[in-house]
């Protein structure tokens, strides 16, 4: 091929371009009349997306917010009938839960599977509906979401409504020959990197109409765009004014603690050693982290080599928990400190708080008072500490729906 003609085919794709970048603009101006009053803003930075993995590492004093022992809180006993009526609540709650009844399943071939139920969540999600008549077959909606979610930044997920169900799953947790009647896309309005920007929900939303176009679906917002940045810049601040940990530390009276004697305590009072190369207590309940607690040395970098048990020694353990991310923080609160003071007395050590001061009763009714009330005040939000939605908003990584 000569020159004159590689130019020509060069002129000829740049052209294509242009036309076929011109006729989404339009579209989507037609589609999206308030994307007309929006002000373009530089794109954030591409960052890495972490996996959802909740097995919290060695907390960093400057990367999260401690609860304080000496917070400015009137402690007072509690009147009996508070007892009376927190165990009101635990019955009110356990009759809300959903009743553990058999899965709906599918034949995948010669097997039956389970049908993983996924609904998109419009308390923190910005949602795409496709609603429609006829079915439409998982792999065409899955191929055309693929093709383009690579620009995305934030968490997002295809859901459908099974055709014959009637339930919602994720399109990429389902088998080939899965069908549906509707479809949602959905974004996380906020994570761990701040709140979605006016460029990556204009980004978000051409996604969506390139699905419409290609399973034949109408689109329907039920938010305009002022409406979910708004949402967005709430919801971050209240991740940031809630995103705490509470901790308990146990130092050493005489002489440091062997690495031998603190793993035989730990084993012993029930943690077990894991992700992280720290000890968890394990969550044996079927909501919130997988984890209660978990326990790191408190020196860097944290971590403890189960290789050098015999050889390692240490002045100091600190025991925390992610109080958005337990389901009860209170409760588990309340075990904590009693792992900790059974460390203590198995160690030979004394309780401190974060400021590295002797840890009073008084200084934990004051802990567990914060974590009542962040508790209640997440409940005002609709959002159950421990529960799915928690778990998204305050996890240590959010899966980006990959």
């Amino acid at each position: 091929m000569d020159l004159r003609h590689a130019l020509l085919l060069i002129g000829i794709i740049v052209i294509a371009v242009v036309a076929l970048v011109s006729y989404d603009r339009a579209r989507l101006r037609r589609s999206m009349p308030a994307l007309l009053r929006l002000r373009r803003r530089s794109a954030r930075r591409a960052e890495p997306v972490l996996a959802l993995d909740i097995n919290p590492a060695p907390p960093a004093r400057q990367d999260k917010k401690f609860l304080r022992a000496d917070a400015d809180i009137t402690v007072t006993l509690r009147p009996p009938e508070d007892a009376f009526e927190e165990k009101l609540e635990d019955f009110e709650e356990a009759a809300n839960m959903p009743l553990p009844l058999a899965p709906a399943m599918e034949r995948q071939g010669a097997r039956l599977a389970p049908i993983i139920p996924a609904n998109p969540d419009e308390k923190i999600d910005f949602v795409i509906h496709l609603p429609g008549a006829g079915p439409v077959a998982r792999n065409a909606a899955l191929g055309v979401y693929k093709q383009h979610e690579y620009k995305l930044e934030k968490p997002r997920r295809l859901y459908g409504q099974r055709q014959r169900q009637k339930i919602w799953t994720d399109l990429q947790r389902d088998p080939e020959n899965a069908e549906y009647s509707d479809l949602a896309l959905a974004i996380q309005l906020t994570d761990a990197r701040g709140p979605i920007g006016e460029s990556e929900l204009n980004a978000f939303v051409q996604v969506g109409l390139k699905l419409a176009d290609a399973v034949q679906r109408p689109t329907r917002l039920p938010l305009d765009f002022d409406a979910a940045l708004a949402r967005a810049k709430a919801l971050h601040d209240f991740c940031e004014t809630y995103d705490v940990i509470a901790g308990v530390n146990v130092v050493s009276g005489v002489a440091a603690f062997a690495g031998r004697a603190i793993e035989q305590a730990a084993r012993r009072l029930g943690m077990q050693f894991g992700a992280r190369n720290i000890f968890h207590m394990k969550n044996k309940l079927s909501v919130g982290c997988r984890h209660l607690f978990s326990m790191a040395n408190l020196y860097q970098p944290g971590a403890f080599d189960p290789k050098a048990w015999d050889s390692f020694h240490t002045e100091g353990l600190t025991l925390f928990m992610s109080v958005p991310c337990a389901h009860h923080p209170a409760k588990v609160f309340e075990k904590m400190v009693e792992t900790a003071k059974g460390l203590s007395d198995m160690l030979g050590g004394r309780l401190l708080d974060q400021e590295r001061r002797p840890l009073t009763d008084k200084g934990i009714i004051v802990i567990h008072r914060q974590i009542e009330k962040i508790e209640n005040k997440m409940r005002e939000q609709g959002i159950v500490a421990g529960g799915e939605t928690a778990l998204r908003l305050f996890g240590e990584g959010v899966a980006a729906g990959k």
